[in-house]
């Protein structure tokens, strides 16, 4: 499997099987322009696929050139055909590239939830654990007595979400993060840095029917759409302001502020499935349980 630049190679099979696997993508994509117009006006021409992906494609159809295009070009040709993750794959395979690692699945990601459950339920801090798609796998006991929410296993499907838990203007989270100006500047800087997230773990699955049908979901709630269109560059983890939430005080019932910032925990070689940890940096008394402090 070759990772360089491939200008020296011009084997025909080669070139062969990566025109052969664009011109698949190529018609089908076509094929359904054809019932139902593109919200770009794209047509999936081969003249088209020259101007806007490959320069040299309608050379390399007639012969006229016989350079394998880069693995950059590649991309980019995926990018313009709409491709899934695992059709992208098949063209860097086709063009004799390493196909781009794919998240875990089957056996491989239960036994990584199941490690990572156990990791997380040891930490002595709020923990949530997400998947790349941000859907939430699991949370430990801490993260719900200060987030006050409810067990995992009484939401419904779709509200075991990241953006559900931000963004839902009823839910805990959001009003617990939302109660004065400067927890409200806290809360949009972490609402932009959580769509980030999602759309850079997610890029090669953005044209996936899961990922379309996730933000269509979304667009419902609340303002979410105001900041999944949103194209300011987003600052940096320590350029956001911390993050602060109410949280109440099991002894008195006092609802006092916390301020904690992020680090995530990957259970495995693969980024996700990962621990999002809510480390406390302000010092309230946040008592968890009778006789115990968890933050002092």
């Amino acid at each position: 499997m070759i990772e360089s630049e491939p200008d020296s190679i011009s084997r025909p099979d080669v070139l062969r099987d990566v025109l052969e696997q664009i011109e698949i993508l190529r018609l089908r994509r076509q094929e359904i322009v054809r019932e139902q117009p593109h919200p770009l006006l794209k047509r999936f021409t081969q003249q088209e696929l020259t101007d806007e992906a490959c320069p040299t494609y309608k050379n390399l159809l007639v012969g006229r050139s016989r350079r394998v295009p880069s693995r950059k070009t590649i991309v980019q040709i995926a990018d313009y055909l709409e491709c899934s993750a695992r059709e992208r794959n098949d063209l860097l395979l086709a063009a004799r590239y390493l196909p781009e690692s794919l998240e875990l699945e089957g056996a491989q990601l239960k036994l990584a939830l199941e490690q990572g459950q156990r990791l997380m339920q040891a930490l002595p801090y709020p923990a949530a654990m997400v998947t790349h798609t941000l859907e939430i796998q699991a949370l430990n006991d801490a993260f719900q007595r200060v987030f006050e929410v409810p067990p995992l296993s009484t939401l419904p499907q779709p509200q075991r979400h990241l953006f559900h838990f931000l963004f839902h203007p009823d839910f805990p989270t959001r009003v617990l993060s939302t109660f004065d100006d400067q927890s409200i500047k806290a809360w949009q800087a972490q609402a932009r840095r959580g769509i980030q997230l999602f759309k850079q773990s997610n890029v090669l699955y953005q044209f996936e029917p899961w990922y379309q049908t996730l933000i269509e979901r979304f667009y419902a709630v609340a303002d979410f759409r105001t900041y999944w269109e949103q194209d300011a560059e987003v600052p940096g983890q320590q350029e956001t302001p911390l993050k602060m939430v109410l949280s109440r005080d099991v002894a008195t019932s006092e609802l006092l502020p916390m301020q904690f910032r992020h680090i995530y925990i990957s259970v495995c070689s693969y980024r996700y499935p990962c621990i999002a940890v809510s480390l406390n940096i302000s010092h309230p008394r946040i008592f968890l349980e009778q006789g115990k402090t968890l933050f002092t």
